[in-house]
């Protein structure tokens, strides 16, 4: 049976609410989610074809659509030289037919057995026997018996191949020939369903030459127009040129790159699509396999990239269509999927905040970029993420927190970590400490046995940035303000701003590091908690109070630079001032003692770097006896020169990994601090330490 249009839809309604193979999504997300950011939201259908190569997506694409519809045509195309058969997806689509991987001189044991389910009773090879042998052939044939219809598209390159599909499938006087470059596999990717939706050729043409192929196939066809999917640097001026000679009608749709373009045609080609197909513009993983999935639902093809943010041009497609299918092609990364599906069905709404890092600094997470993280992370892991906004910032921006725990909606009274980040406007480098630990947290929970028990056993708070307001003002420097505090004026001057972590309530005002001048970045603000933003800690902080217990155990405030762990008093230099036991100062000392050793810091007490008052882990531990740490990340003071608060986002990806050990050994201390000093018996009796 041939693969119908409507057979592919009841093959993606067969996935409706969960994406397959990865996990990605929860069987929850099918339904109708309660968010934190308003009423309940319809999630699109999203399906997923995955698997670990290109040979493994083709199958599960095969796969599923044979489930409701069977197969009656097969596509082999080589796996290593798969670029050459760009114009073989809407060929393959024309034909209602799935397109399957094979190496040169045998077919992988997955393929092969998908064959045997499939039973096609042609077999259409794309390429000639220097890509896939005889021997392939020979090997199906087994499979599927004699009866089987063997075709080859024997041609060299990928010039060839697309100018005999052509020759083969199309008579002279077509309305149109869709042209892209052979040396962007990503283009001919995005422009297999406009082809096939046009009823169109596809012909391949190299960036700065009008292949001869390619011309007399032009000339034969005689089409009214011809539209070039690429810029100038895919398919040059010249090139435009000879086609014009050939066809004076010739319309191109493109973009500054493979991103902009991708949408440019979803644009120009699919207005108001019912689906999307969104695949890796970095790898080839999803492949031309998914150029018939998207042929069969009238969907374009809009490319993702690596790390944790959808190209701009993207994820404003997505915004624009609104589709309600979502067919995912290949691996993009859980973080990514969520973004896609969350563009589309509006639960992440395009940012407003408009401060940015310069180019030179884009590493880095702006405040937007790391809202539309949090929100696609509480999508991709919706049993295990909750976001929430903790209060305002004086001008009014959220105060972003993550909630993450097994079953995160239920309150078990498991025993809890607060972190913390950018007190301290410029201190760029701990939102990525603090996002570093959100994804080790999610993206480990299925594959890492302790990450795996330390979510199922503890709740993990994480504050991405106290200081919105600072931060954003920081960001409007040329390059950067060198802004501390927050942006609250102060009374009877014109001074903006409070040093956040000189305006806790513990010893505030005492004189041991902050002051009482408002033009000081160590200013205390005018009382204790008079920042609105301390205030919203502070409240937080006091509603994990439960039952007369404070369930928040351990803590930690991150701040850069020095590479140090500090731990309380701060307002003081004696070791054990009024309200810190013995035990208490031997936990605190064990405990930095265990973390510097997995990130190579140096430990002290706070005030032996130097003195501060009504900072946040004296108040954490004076007011609630919760084990406060500060962690001053890379570069040390020695290395930091010009670079003492501002260092590249070169080094984003090492500094934070750098403290993955201590970050959960913290979250796991949690469980019962004492046990660092062999008391958990004595302090914690009955509690679950482990």
């Amino acid at each position: 049976m041939r693969i119908r249009r409507a057979a592919w839809r009841r093959a993606a309604a067969l996935c409706i609410g969960v994406l397959l193979a990865t996990g990605i999504f929860s069987p929850a997300a099918a339904g109708i989610p309660m968010t934190p950011y308003g009423s309940p939201i319809p999630i699109p259908q999203p399906v997923s074809y995955d698997g670990t190569d290109r040979y493994a997506v083709s199958v599960s694409i095969a796969a599923e659509v044979s489930k409701s519809a069977g197969v009656g045509v097969v596509y082999l195309v080589s796996g290593t030289a798969y670029a050459d058969a760009v114009a073989a997806g809407p060929a393959a689509a024309r034909d209602e037919a799935t397109i399957l991987y094979t190496d040169k001189d045998s077919l992988p044991v997955n393929v092969a057995n998908e064959l045997v389910l499939l039973r096609p009773t042609r077999l259409v090879l794309v390429g000639g026997a220097g890509v896939i042998s005889d021997s392939v052939i020979t090997r199906a044939t087994s499979l599927l018996g004699p009866g089987l219809r063997v075709e080859r598209i024997d041609a060299g390159s990928s010039w060839d191949i697309a100018a005999a599909l052509s020759e083969r499938d199309f008579k002279p006087g077509v309305d149109t020939v869709v042209v892209a470059s052979s040396g962007n596999f990503f283009n001919g990717l995005v422009a297999g369903p406009v082809a096939a939706d046009l009823a169109a050729p596809l012909l391949l043409v190299a960036a700065g030459s009008l292949p001869s192929v390619t011309a007399a196939e032009l000339k034969r066809l005689t089409p009214r127009r011809v539209v070039l999917i690429g810029n100038s640097d895919d398919i040059s001026a010249d090139v435009e040129a000879r086609i014009k000679a050939i066809v004076p009608n010739v319309e191109r749709v493109s973009g500054s790159d493979r991103y902009a373009t991708a949408a440019a045609v979803r644009s120009r080609f699919f207005a108001t699509p019912t689906g999307v197909v969104a695949t890796s513009g970095v790898t080839e993983l999803g492949g031309l396999a998914a150029v018939p999935v998207a042929a069969a639902d009238r969907a374009p093809i809009l490319l993702t990239q690596d790390g944790d943010q959808l190209p701009t041009a993207t994820r404003d497609s997505l915004v624009e269509s609104m589709p309600r299918r979502i067919f995912i092609a290949g691996s993009i990364g859980d973080i990514i999927a969520a973004e896609v599906i969350g563009y589309s069905d509006g639960s992440i709404t395009m940012p407003t905040e408009t401060a940015t890092y310069p180019a030179w600094d884009s590493g880095y997470h702006d405040p937007a970029e790391m809202l539309t993280v949090l929100k696609a992370t509480e999508i991709a892991y919706p049993n295990l993420v909750t976001i929430l906004s903790i209060g305002k910032s004086y001008e009014g921006r959220d105060i972003w927190m993550a909630k993450v725990s097994a079953d995160v909606a239920i309150d078990k009274g498991k025993p809890e970590i607060l972190v913390n980040a950018l007190q301290h406007a410029s201190e760029h480098l701990g939102v990525e400490q603090a996002l570093y630990l959100l994804r080790t947290l999610t993206s480990g929970y299925a594959t890492d046995p302790y990450v795996h028990r330390l979510v199922d056993s503890r709740v993990t708070w994480i504050i991405f940035a106290v200081n919105p307001d600072g931060w954003v003002y920081d960001l409007q420097g040329d390059p950067y303000n060198l802004w501390r505090k927050n942006r609250q004026p102060n009374a009877n001057n014109t001074n903006i701003g409070t040093n956040l972590n000189r305006n806790y309530g513990y010893k505030w005002g005492s004189g041991a590091g902050g002051n009482d001048l408002p033009w000081s970045g160590d200013y205390w603000g005018a009382a204790p908690f008079s920042a609105p933003e301390t205030q919203a800690v502070r409240d937080f902080v006091a509603s994990r109070v439960i039952d007369g217990v404070q369930r928040i155990r351990t803590h930690v405030d991150i701040h850069t630079h020095g590479e140090f762990i500090l731990f309380p008093f701060a307002y003081t230099y004696a070791n054990t001032a009024a309200g810190m036991s013995s035990d208490d100062h031997s936990v605190f000392t064990r405990m930095s003692a265990t973390m510097a050793s997995m990130n190579g810091y140096a430990w002290e007490q706070s005030s032996v770097l130097y003195p501060t008052d009504g900072d946040i882990i004296d108040w954490m531990y004076g007011t609630y006896g919760i084990f406060s740490f500060t962690f001053e990340l890379y570069p040390t003071a020695a290395q930091a020169g010009r670079g003492i608060v501002y260092v590249s986002d070169s080094v984003i990806a090492r500094q934070t990994a750098r403290n993955r050990g201590a970050l959960l050994y913290l979250i796991d201390a949690a469980g019962c601090p004492y046990a660092a000093i062999g008391k958990a018996a004595q302090y914690c009796p009955g509690a679950a330490a482990g």
